[in-house]
């Protein structure tokens, strides 16, 4: 650790964040729950897809929103994801399976 001389840290950027060229989209976007990925489809305007599978709705949402709206929408839910609430969410989305 360097100080500078006010005897404050001092920090150097030895180079700039870039992208990842190994990242792929399709892969990224499984992290995301089914709840988070409804969420995304809402925000952007797209049918719920309540029939289709999680990986199609992924595609879809690859498809069909531009990545640089996408993705940090995509990080906002990571950021507000609730590992608290999540189980009462699978509960409820089962006992409405079970009703119909």
């Amino acid at each position: 650790m360097e100080l500078d001389e006010n005897g404050e840290v001092d920090f150097y950027i030895l180079r700039e964040a870039d992208a990842n060229p190994k990242v792929k989209d399709k892969r990224k976007i499984t992290i995301l729950w089914r709840t988070e990925l409804n969420n995304l489809l809402e925000k952007n305007g797209l049918p719920k897809y309540k029939q289709k599978s999680k990986l199609f709705v992924q595609d879809a949402l690859i498809e069909k929103v531009p990545a640089e709206e996408l993705w940090p929408q995509a990080y906002d839910e990571l950021f507000e994801r609730g590992y608290n609430t999540i189980g009462q969410e699978i509960e409820e989305f089962r006992k409405k399976r079970r009703i119909k």
